[in-house]
């Protein structure tokens, strides 16, 4: 009777462990990621070295099968930045053409006193290069050289 219950409880074990594990599921399709094309990004005139901006790029999808997670590549190469959007892209289902555009930050944290140089993705040439929407920003140092030179006894406290 005990080697019984025993072979019961594997029995219903295996049964239950076997009929949990399907194969359908429904959230489960094909993508793949792929970069975006920035239209536009609005940046300040100039920086003031140590602060933080937002930068508010804006990005165009094709269709509805592109998705947009507030995923980028953001490499650094001296002074410029190169900003790359990641799309995911539905393989596979069926998508209406209209064209979105969606908008998302990136913090900037100024911590080099030399221009910098964002160079925003915009797609391939004819040649397989990539093209970008390039724009400067000079970083303005003053306020820095101001806190430098100010003295502890020239702190005043409220």
């Amino acid at each position: 009777m005990k080697n019984f219950k025993y072979l019961l409880i594997t029995i219903v074990g295996l049964s239950i462990s076997v009929l949990s594990c399907s194969s359908d599921n429904d959230n489960d399709h094909d993508y793949h990621l792929e970069y975006s094309s920035i239209i536009s990004a609005e940046l300040p005139e100039e920086f003031n070295y140590g602060s933080t901006y937002q930068v508010n790029v804006t990005i165009s999808l094709p269709n509805s099968c592109y998705f947009y997670y507030d995923q980028f590549d953001y490499i650094y190469e001296g002074a410029t930045r190169l900003i790359y959007p990641i799309v995911h892209v539905d393989d596979g289902i069926g998508c209406n053409q209209i064209i979105t555009e969606t908008t998302f930050s990136i913090p900037v944290r100024v911590l080099q006193k030399e221009t910098y140089v964002f160079k925003f993705y915009q797609g391939e040439d004819s040649d397989g290069k990539d093209t970008f929407l390039t724009i400067e920003v000079p970083v303005n140092t003053r306020n820095q050289k101001d806190i430098e030179n100010l003295k502890t006894s020239d702190v005043v406290f409220d």
